[in-house]
């Protein structure tokens, strides 16, 4: 019994381990690292100060920490007309076709080659190139691809105003998602996009604030309706140390990029102070876990020197010495499957000692021996696809 423990001590230890740091893990999971109370009280008051919120304006705000995949979000479910901002995803979709070989950036896609209606559509916002990759998409110039590019959110498709799929009508969720996905993926999912959007608008939108010290993919949409509703929008991903994703939807709110520019300032900072936060606390969850498997070990040592001596007499309601509470539920599991596993044990070492054992029957007359291999050949099990 005794080399029966030595045998399980590291199973019983990984058990232990394993429990003990799930609830840790859980809670880090659902906690998020933003202050949301902060940040609401923080865009509120900038509002205020800038007189943004009366009449027919509409302002919406999108952030992601992507080191944690956190989000926060000041009306970002407002759907406004999304302007070229739409190039961002359709030129995803045609990335991950060069990405699996249907295309090339030289692939002329009718109206110039995938390279050309990219750095053109991305970096100029030209709205010409924008419409050629629609129409190799195979898709009209009023949804742009809304169904499509949906697929870059982790939302719902009852999420979506109508205006989206029918207008191309974004929310800041949407497009912060999209951008979030883009900054995931990378070059090695979406070649080119992220390349051709560092080089958009070097002086203007979050770049007034940020040009110098943080380097920033961004795409714009500006676009006056007949109705007289002038939509200006940014979305961007800023590459502090850990990147961060920015969006800022405007409705008839003037000096939109220097608002713009602000909160990208603000933003930017703020993720370094999250960065402080998230180091400190994968410092504490790893001192837990080191503290934790230190227990553990501990705990399992115990445990073996305790039952070793007098495991056949083990009664699981037994009182631990020094008055501790009964074995916890978890605890009888584990022992369970112990002493299962040593049954197990035994029992092939009987059976091996068995097969081993000299055989010192009459050998069998050749009748019998023909009449085994007979047998033998019509229960032998066939093979077969499973």
């Amino acid at each position: 019994m005794k080399k029966l423990f030595t045998v399980l001590l590291p199973l019983l230890l990984c058990l232990v381990l394993i429990l003990s740091l799930f609830p840790a893990a859980a809670r880090a999971e659902e906690e998020s690292i933003l202050d949301e109370e902060r940040l609401d009280a923080w865009i509120k008051d900038f509002l205020t100060k800038n007189g943004i919120g009366g009449g027919n304006q509409i302002f919406s705000v999108g952030f992601c920490y992507t080191a944690t995949g956190d989000c926060w979000y000041y009306n970002g479910d407002a759907f406004m007309y999304s302007a070229s901002m739409y190039k961002v995803p359709v030129s995803m979709l045609l990335a991950e076709k060069e990405k699996s070989g249907l295309i090339s950036q030289d692939t002329n896609l009718g109206g110039g080659t995938l390279k050309y209606l990219e750095t053109t559509a991305l970096i100029h916002s030209d709205n010409n190139s924008g419409h050629a990759m629609l129409d190799y998409l195979g898709e009209d110039n009023s949804g742009k691809g809304s169904k499509l590019c949906m697929q870059y959110a982790s939302l719902d498709k009852s999420y979506f105003d109508q205006d989206f799929f029918d207008y191309s009508y974004y929310s800041a969720r949407f497009i912060t998602q999209v951008m979030q996905t883009l900054c995931e993926g990378g070059e090695e999912r979406f070649p080119h996009v992220i390349e051709y959007l560092l080089q958009a608008q070097p002086d203007s939108y979050l770049n007034l604030s940020l040009s110098g010290k943080f380097d920033v993919a961004q795409k714009y949409g500006a676009f006056k309706e007949r109705n007289g509703n002038d939509n200006n929008h940014i979305t961007a991903i800023v590459y502090t140390p850990t990147p961060i994703v920015v969006t800022v939807m405007t409705r008839n709110v003037g000096d939109y990029q220097k608002l713009m520019a602000q909160i990208g300032s603000y933003l930017a900072e703020y993720s370094l102070e999250l960065d402080d936060k998230l180091a400190a606390r994968q410092a504490a969850q790893a001192e837990a876990a080191k503290a934790a498997q230190e227990a553990a070990l501990a705990q399992a040592q115990e445990e073996q020197e305790q039952a070793a001596p007098s495991a056949l007499n083990f009664t699981p309601g037994a009182q631990i010495e020094g008055g501790r509470e009964k074995l916890m539920p978890m605890f009888y599991l584990l022992w369970a499957a112990i002493l299962a596993f040593g049954a197990l044990v035994a029992l092939h070492a009987v059976k091996q000692r068995r097969e081993k054992a000299p055989v010192t029957a009459a050998a069998p007359s050749a009748g019998a021996r023909a009449a085994s291999r007979s047998t033998a050949r019509h229960s032998a099990p066939t093979r077969g696809k499973h």
